[in-house]
């Protein structure tokens, strides 16, 4: 029989649950008035704590927001970094689960790309943050192919990005759309053209 995994420690638990509460409140106000108008004070206050215990979990007020934007689960990059097989058919694994877990999340998301279609100040944080995960990507790339050259591995970062913004885009727009059959059906039309 499986044994469970140990509880993390009472002060990892209650760091985490702060960080969402800070986050949430952040996104909440985001949906309720111009970001511009929302200050560090402003989700300190919704958030239940001083400013200064702000700067403890955000350096800034768009950081609390982007808590929402994507990011790699570290174990699924960690197990594809050291998998075996075809790149693409791993990447797309990886995209698929990462996209299972962060169901229970999606409606933060849809939220999320909200407020930044509402805000365009907002935007060019986000890319820097999607650069960056791309670029994470990458990386993990030439860890898995050792031999690959810096042209392919970007490129499938790149591919693999696309996929997630296209996949993404039609689960924002139609409540109804299934996001892993979004990511399966991107996949697959990724394969058609560059067959």
């Amino acid at each position: 029989m499986p044994t469970s995994p140990p509880l993390a420690p009472l002060r990892e638990r209650r760091r985490a649950e702060t960080t969402a509460a800070v986050a949430r409140a952040a996104l909440d106000l985001a949906c309720e008035r111009p970001w511009a108008e929302v200050t560090v004070d402003d989700v300190a206050a919704r958030s239940g704590i001083s400013r200064r215990t702000f700067f403890n979990y955000f350096p800034s007020k768009d950081e609390a927001l982007l808590h929402f934007a994507p990011a790699w689960d570290a174990d699924l990059l960690a197990a594809f970094r050291t998998g075996t097989g075809p790149a693409l058919d791993a990447l797309e694994e990886l995209l698929v689960t990462q996209t299972e877990r962060a169901h229970v999340h999606r409606e933060d998301g849809r939220r999320f790309f909200g407020v930044v279609h509402d805000n365009p100040v907002l935007l060019p944080v986000l890319l820097g943050r999607v650069s960056a995960v791309e670029e994470e990507l990458a990386a993990a790339v030439r860890q898995r192919e050792p031999d690959a050259d810096d042209v392919r591995a970007r490129v499938l970062a790149a591919c693999a990005a696309s996929v997630s913004r296209v996949a993404a885009q039609r689960w924002t727009a139609d409540p109804g759309t299934d996001p892993v059959a979004a990511v399966r059906d991107a996949f697959a039309a990724l394969r058609g053209v560059t067959r």
